[in-house]
């Protein structure tokens, strides 16, 4: 009796576009609808905001990426204030995998939103964000891990519903939308500038809404 023979695909944003018949598009009404989000920060939060600023614009581009973690992009997501008790969760470094169409996705998440299992444990995930510094000679893809996380998480939800994503490199973020095969990106943002930075938590907190009225 013969074993199918289950393929380990390579983590590469070509690869994966070309495998899974992705048409690769930037902008879309459902992603430009998302990346206008708009809101107010209350007195608190502007307060932070300026403090994580300041402290970032000068040393941003010297981090590594656990201290861009630490120092950076948890403070985003407390600005973005994403987290709702019992059904909507933050998680950092998460490993995910699925077989899809004989082939076989493997990825270690950087951080993702997810509606948890009990507390610690994500269940159904819909946004990943995948950073990198870089460095010479490397050839990690930022891009390809967060597309193959968002394609586990659409095989894995199997609802028909958009999942979203982020990858950045130092200071540039790239916002993305995976629906069905279709898969839009937007342009850069570069949160070292301040009206820049504001509007990327503003994306990020838009997130709430999404997921939660799926």
């Amino acid at each position: 009796m013969s074993t199918k023979t289950v393929a380990r695909l390579p983590i590469d944003t070509d690869v994966l576009l070309a495998t899974f018949q992705l048409t690769k598009t930037t902008g879309g009404a459902l992603l430009d609808q998302w990346l206008e989000t708009s809101g107010e920060f209350t007195p608190w939060q502007v307060e932070l905001f300026e403090t994580v600023y300041q402290k970032s614009i000068n040393r941003i581009a010297g981090w590594n990426e656990e201290e861009l973690k630490m120092k950076f992009i948890s403070y985003l997501f407390l600005l973005a204030d994403v987290e709702v008790d019992g059904k909507l969760n933050t998680f950092f470094e998460r490993s995910l995998s699925a077989t899809i169409h004989d082939h076989r996705l493997s990825v270690s998440c950087d951080c993702l939103l997810a509606t948890p299992l009990g507390y610690n444990t994500p269940k159904a995930p819909y946004f990943f964000l995948q950073e990198f510094k870089k460095q010479k000679g490397n050839s990690y893809d930022p891009e390809g891990q967060m597309l193959a996380a968002m394609l586990i998480a659409q095989h894995v939800n199997a609802d028909s519903k958009p999942v979203y994503g982020a990858w950045l490199t130092g200071s540039i973020w790239f916002f993305t939308l995976l629906e069905g095969a279709n898969y839009y990106t937007s342009h850069a943002f570069d949160a070292s500038t301040r009206d820049e930075l504001r509007q990327i938590i503003l994306i990020l907190r838009g997130l709430k809404d999404l997921i939660l009225n799926r």
